[in-house]
């Protein structure tokens, strides 16, 4: 059947005005259903039912609807140590992801179940695109998944579907600063309370073809370089012609100021690290100085990798042959390890200047607990067995990710290896949670300025970054205000 043709899609938002705790009480609520649904004239079959409620057909449109709920109490079964218990975990798969990728969580769970008999876990792989609205559709139905991983911004615990860790890590004596990388402790916190715990742990460097470098005569970068050294090899390595050029991906387009260790070391933050601020931040001469160069490596020095190889590649048009430097982190490496055909090598980022220090971009995926599951005791055992150093070493050894646990790397002898000893050293120096992870309403209120300024500057040519900037950046403070105002 023809189902890309058919998309029914149902988003229940003010999901906590729905959750309800395990022993309280069920009490009437008004909520507001939002149903978003796009059909064909030939509609096959009905293919979901949601809120009691079949969709055949319609027009395209969406509806809100204020309708009285009363939800019914999560039920929490009495489970003794010897019962079996199912726990549900949900994970993605991306377009750089290897077939080992893929294995790996099922390796993870057999191992896990290996030495927890009575607790058996039920893998679910989804595509990344539009996964965390699946999640969140499958809460408010009270149908979530007990573990699951993404990248939340660290104030989402305020929605209420996440479950506080602190009291678990506690019992258990789980001491974070002591298994974690910082940039992990940093990810599961708010407000000085645990809702999450670390898979991994990645930091972002440069990798650079060693032959484009080698035929061009240009010695190989090396730690302490700038972003001007930075733009004088790629004008030096793009050769239009012969199809070559210094930049691929992210540097040159917005992911330069969301994404890459360029948006800590331009000088400029672009957002309060609590989220809440835009203004006196995106509007600054050091961000908007930070804008012309990011913008201007691609409308103005033509370095960075054409639309059609970028769309040949994907994200990581590195591996083509045809591009001089690519920012990466080591979620990218067993893609490249895998495809790339020529010799390269990887360097720390460049940092902003002589006199400026650099500061990591570290992230890692967070791995969660549903507030709403049925087994918590059991969903926080395979929790802390994830972040842990035994799952961590099979991490390791798959080569697929980098474990959030420094003992690990020592071990395998990261900490000396060619390659992966540089993100063994990002993830120890001074780092922020990225700007695009510090608010639950970037994406609603602030990120869609990068996405017009693009337009602006290199497809229309219009080089006023300030003149965009400003009133820009009012509505988005607007924004944020009404949506922080909102959970008051």
């Amino acid at each position: 059947m023809k189902t890309r043709n058919f998309l029914i899609v149902v988003a229940l938002f003010t999901l906590l005005a729905i959750a309800v705790s395990a022993c309280g009480s069920a009490t009437p609520q008004t909520v507001e259903v939002v149903k978003t649904v796009e059909v064909v004239k030939t509609v096959e079959k009905t293919v979901v039912e949601t809120v009691e409620k079949k969709v055949v057909e319609t027009v395209e449109k969406t509806v809100v609807e204020t309708v009285e709920v009363t939800p019914e109490p999560t039920p929490v079964p009495e489970v003794s140590e010897d019962d079996v218990v199912t726990v549900t975990w949900w994970g993605t798969e991306r377009g750089r992801d290897t077939a080992t990728t893929r294995e790996l969580h099922f390796q993870l769970a057999r191992a896990f179940e290996e030495s927890h008999p009575n607790t058996k876990i039920a893998v679910s792989l989804f595509p990344s695109r539009g996964f965390s609205k699946r999640v969140l559709t499958a809460i408010a139905a009270n149908q979530g998944p007990d573990i699951w991983y993404h990248y939340f911004a660290t104030d989402i615990a305020t929605q209420g579907f996440l479950e506080d860790l602190t009291p678990y890590m506690e019992a258990d004596g789980v001491k974070p600063e002591e298994r974690w990388f910082p940039i992990g402790q940093q990810r599961a916190t708010y407000e000085g309370r645990y809702y999450g715990v670390p898979r991994d742990a990645t930091a972002g460097f440069i990798a650079y073809n060693k032959d484009m470098f080698d035929a061009a005569g240009i010695p190989y970068p090396e730690e302490g370089w700038t972003i001007d050294d930075y733009r004088n090899i790629a004008l030096q390595l793009t050769d239009a012609n012969n199809d070559q050029y210094g930049v691929g991906a992210i540097v040159g387009s917005t992911g330069c100021f969301q994404w890459s260790s360029f948006s800590f070391n331009m000088g400029a933050d672009f957002v309060s690290l609590d989220g809440k601020k835009v203004d006196g931040y995106m509007n600054t001469p050091e961000a908007i100085n930070a804008m012309h160069y990011c913008l201007g490596l691609t409308a103005d020095d033509h370095v960075t990798a054409p639309s059609g190889l970028q769309e040949q590649f994907g994200e990581l048009v590195f591996v083509s042959g045809k591009i001089g430097m690519q920012h990466i982190s080591t979620w990218e490496l067993p893609a490249i390890r895998e495809q790339a055909d020529f010799n390269w090598g990887v360097v720390a980022p460049p940092r902003f200047d002589e006199n400026t220090d650099e500061i990591a971009w570290t992230d890692s995926y967070m791995l969660y607990m549903w507030s709403g599951s049925p087994h918590k005791q059991r969903a926080w055992e395979f929790l802390n067995w994830l972040s842990g150093p035994e799952a961590a070493q099979i991490m390791a050894d798959s080569g697929i990710w980098t474990p959030a646990v420094p003992q690990v790397w020592e071990d395998m002898g990261w900490d000396k290896d060619p390659v992966l000893s540089v993100p063994w050293k990002e993830l120890q120096k001074e780092t922020r949670v990225a700007n695009y992870e510090r608010s639950q309403f970037y994406w609603d209120c602030v990120g869609g300025i990068f996405d017009d300024l693009w337009t602006n500057y290199v497809e229309l040519g219009d080089k006023d970054i300030e003149g965009f900037i400003m009133p820009a950046v009012d509505d988005a403070q607007m924004c944020l205000d009404d949506n922080y105002a909102s959970l008051q």
